[in-house]
């Protein structure tokens, strides 16, 4: 089979894998993707991996962006609140499994090298918490679990790498020294972190250079993201050092520099965000796929006699690798977290050692081995220095493979149990009680910033804030009811659009590219399962059809839409009132609101006609604008303070920033 075919099958695995995950949603994604790996594999009998002669590609290719990718959102209040125990987890954890799980597995299997089961007690050390990220909402985490779990996965990688990097050296050659050993790991650790550093501040000046010719664009912001990983790695390991920490500390840079809060930089961090989830779905599932595709594989070498083993034997030392890996892990989290409650006792008051025990255990298997884990088997050489086959490589992978696939399943099916979702209507709640009190200061920060020749504009940006105010406390309705009551005013709209046109109310040629823009917005809701989001949504999608227009057909033109625009949104208002009778008590709820946000839309309609007092509308709401625009600065300085303390997890944060950028897109096209 060709490398094309195989890369073929491999996105029509990953494709798969996206639907089948919907229909199974307790299952995680991961364990998916191995699973179609595992059935394709049984028939295609190629190497999947002959893709990639080079074994070190996996390090660059695979390692390298995830790292980065996980980097960029790392909580920098945490890792410094809890960097002693996240250093212990990350090096000193490591360091014992490597030790511990390599030696148990020599000797029970003395056909294994001691040099080689170090090689795979290293790989094994790292942790791949992104993996049971999969199973989202299944599982409750408080926010020192989520930071020492990331944490650990940022600084982890380096450390199994280089350990890797040694047990392979003396399983090539047959040469160890312990002194040796210590300096390089000192020289690439702290090596791979200055390197990092330096590069990243490189790039990070290129960047802004760039920026500052006005010559930087979404796509040009999104390729020096994409491709800083890979360059910062490359010239880390060409000059000696760890490429595994050059490009977590290059990613860290990145995310501790300000970023600004223009129109600009927030297109630019859509498209980041959109491109970056992207790349690490298809690189985490092919890694997946790929190790559901060489368990059978590797089941054949392993049945022959000169493997000096069988089948049950590899199973029992997968079995065997993950009991210690396991254990290890769980006696190490207790002790961090019997350390951590002696010295804050007021926090745990009233707990016992059974909170204490499943708090412990709910960390140790929430930190899985995956991605990390199999890229770094599969860089193991073919062939020693003197020329013969590494020894017992097909069985190494496999049972790397194995403690994978144990560990996934401990975290997709014990994990929920000890730790359960909360309530998704108290989270909702939450959520908009965050969006309520970021709302509320963000009123009372622009009503105290008023002046005289400011105050008219910003009563008309407060009225906006107010508006959605208003619009966060009156939901009272699920997020599908007002997802389908949007999706079916959007249909009206559509067709009252058409028929304006169709009756010469309506430019033929304007109806149809609004038409389009409503079109558009309505597939953004349709993929869209929450409330929020529905202003910034509508803003971005319709829009766009006044910037389009901006610049080519005058301020008559700009007029005819903004026509249509108030007289789709009054139909909207209508259409709403209409349908009351026909609705539920909760559809009428989200009916309120969406009413709300159209009444918004209508207010600050996209042009105010013609003549002296049009002039000075226009220029107040241009004022408006911008104070509306300096709002949505001070919204994003908001869900920093309450995410850095605590009071919003990563995931609402991200969703609220995400909000936001839509909002000032919306506003540059009006």
């Amino acid at each position: 089979m060709s490398s094309f075919e195989i890369i073929l099958l491999l996105i029509g695995c990953l494709l798969a894998s996206s639907v089948f995950s919907q229909v199974l949603p307790r299952v995680s994604l991961p364990l998916v993707q191995i699973a179609l790996g595992a059935i394709v594999g049984l028939f295609v009998t190629a190497d999947p991996t002959q893709v990639f002669r080079d074994p070190e590609l996996f390090l660059v290719l695979f390692i390298a962006p995830l790292l980065f990718e996980e980097s960029r959102h790392a909580d920098k209040q945490a890792l410094l609140r809890f960097w002693a125990p996240v250093a212990s987890l990350a090096v000193g954890l490591v360091i014992v499994t490597t030790l511990t799980c390599g030696a148990a597995l020599h000797l029970a299997d003395p056909n294994i090298p001691l040099a080689a089961a170090f090689a795979l007690g290293a790989a094994l050390g790292p942790t791949d918490a992104a993996a049971v990220a999969a199973m989202g909402a299944d599982v409750t985490l408080t926010r020192r679990q989520k930071s020492l779990l990331s944490g650990e996965a940022l600084f982890n990688d380096a450390s199994g790498v280089v350990c890797f990097e040694f047990a392979v050296v003396a399983a090539t050659t047959g040469e160890f020294s312990a002194g040796h050993a210590a300096a390089t790991f000192a020289a690439d650790f702290f090596g791979g972190i200055a390197v990092g550093l330096v590069l990243g501040a490189l790039i990070a000046l290129v960047v802004r250079k760039v920026r500052d010719l006005g010559l930087e664009t979404p796509t040009e912001h999104v390729l020096f993201e994409v491709l800083t990983p890979f360059v910062t790695f490359l010239a880390a390991e060409e000059l000696g050092v760890s490429g595994i920490l050059a490009v977590v500390s290059a990613g860290l840079l990145m995310r501790l520099s300000p970023r600004g809060l223009t129109v600009e930089a927030s297109r630019h961090a859509l498209a980041s965000e959109s491109i970056w989830e992207l790349l690490t779905f298809a690189i985490n599932g092919t890694l997946f796929v790929l190790l559901g595709m060489k368990l059978p594989a590797t089941l054949g070498p392993i049945l022959r006699v000169s493997q000096g083993t069988d089948a049950a034997a590899a199973c029992g030392l997968v079995v065997l690798a993950a009991a210690i890996v396991v254990g290890i892990r769980l006696a190490w989290v207790l002790v961090l977290e019997k350390i951590h409650r002696a010295r804050h006792a007021h926090e745990y008051a009233g707990t016992g050692t059974a909170a204490l025990v499943r708090s412990a255990a709910v960390t140790c298997l929430s930190g899985p081995k995956g991605a990390v884990t199999l890229s770094i088997m599969l860089t193991l050489p073919y062939l020693t220095a003197d020329g013969t086959a590494f020894p017992q490589r097909s069985l190494l992978i496999f049972v790397a493979s194995g403690v994978i696939l144990l560990t996934l399943l401990l975290a997709n099916f014990i994990v929920p149990v000890l730790a359960p979702a909360e309530d998704t209507t108290e989270a909702d709640a939450a959520l908009a009680r965050a969006r309520a009190q970021i709302l509320r200061a963000v009123i009372d920060e622009l009503a105290e910033r008023a002046t005289p020749k400011t105050r008219a504009a910003t009563r008309l940006a407060i009225r906006s804030y107010r508006e959605r105010l208003d619009s966060v406390l009156k939901v009272e309705a699920s997020a599908e009811t007002v997802r389908d009551l949007r999706v079916r005013v959007i249909d009206e709209q559509i067709v009252f659009v058409s028929r304006q046109a169709a009756e010469g109310r309506a430019d033929a040629e304007l109806a149809e590219r609004y038409a389009a823009a409503l079109e558009q917005l309505r597939g953004a809701y349709e993929l869209h399962h929450g409330v929020s989001g529905g202003r910034a949504r509508r803003r971005a999608h319709v829009m766009r059809v006044s910037r389009a227009l901006r610049g080519q057909a005058g301020e008559e033109r700009r007029h005819e839409l903004a026509e249509l625009h108030r007289a789709a949104e009054k139909h909207a208002v209508d259409a709403l009132a209409a349908m009351s009778g026909e609705l539920t008590d909760e559809q009428r709820r989200a009916a309120r609101m969406i009413a709300g946000e159209h009444r918004a839309h209508l207010a600050m309609s996209l042009s105010g006609g013609y003549g002296e007092g049009a002039r000075l509308r226009q220029r107040i709401r241009e004022q408006a604008r911008d104070i509306e625009a300096e709002g949505l600065g001070l919204e994003l300085e908001q869900i920093r303070r309450l995410h850095d303390a605590g009071h919003l997890s990563t995931r609402a944060a991200r969703e609220l920033r995400e909000e936001i950028y839509l909002l000032q897109m919306g506003l540059d096209a009006r």
